[in-house]
């Protein structure tokens, strides 16, 4: 559970970021394993680590917000060929409301067919199958944005229709889906112009904006 979150809110930053900060966390584990064992105290590991993870939570995602776009636009700066554009603060925030969202209606909706607890009246025609096809790709979507932003975009729309098919009178959250994918484009695309990297300033007579 530790490990999973770490790999979610490290989500969109360098390799290098999320290679360090999984390390800092696989560390830390091994250690309190290790003292653990020392002490005896196995049987009470698991209750720790979910109490230490829950309380951790906010000053993890603190970080994501505040420190790690900093951290991530210097390397950018520094690395200008890896042709990657890390999150903003409110695509991020987009990106992770469409993630939770959709992962969520597909879970709520495809597990009970899975397990057999579905009724026959539950939900009659394909509509539960258009709905688990367009949440799984508007996922998907979302999820390929962060790195490949128009890639995400084509896989978004063809969700974002089914789902429309299957479930219109959720309009408004498709349409959030949306309007999530075309934000981190519009992001991507603009922290991508040669003048809005860190420490550019605009040259008179140079045809660019300031």
């Amino acid at each position: 559970m530790v490990r999973g979150w770490v790999a979610v809110y490290t989500l969109g930053l360098p390799a290098e970021m999320q290679a360090r900060r999984r390390g800092e966390v696989a560390g830390d584990l091994a250690d309190e394993t290790q003292d653990a064992m020392r002490r005896g105290e196995l049987e009470h590991l698991r209750r720790r680590r979910l109490v230490r993870w829950l309380l951790g939570i906010p000053a993890d995602v603190a970080w994501r917000l505040f420190e790690a776009p900093v951290t991530a636009q210097r390397i950018r700066a520094r690395l200008p060929q890896i042709g990657w554009v890390p999150l903003s603060r409110v695509s991020l925030t987009m990106v992770v409301i469409v993630a939770v969202g959709s992962a969520g209606g597909l879970a709520i909706v495809t597990v009970p067919y899975l397990t057999g607890q579905a009724t026959a009246g539950t939900w009659p025609g394909w509509g539960p199958i258009g709905f688990s096809m367009g949440c799984a790709a508007v996922l998907v979507g979302i999820l390929l944005a962060v790195p490949w932003p128009r890639r995400g975009v084509a896989v978004m729309v063809p969700g974002v229709v089914i789902g429309l098919l299957a479930a219109p009178w959720l309009w408004s959250c498709w349409l959030l889906s949306l309007v999530g994918v075309l934000i981190r484009v519009y992001q991507a695309d603009r922290d991508a112009w040669p003048w809005r990297t860190p420490g550019a300033r605009h040259t008179p007579g140079s045809g660019r904006p300031p």
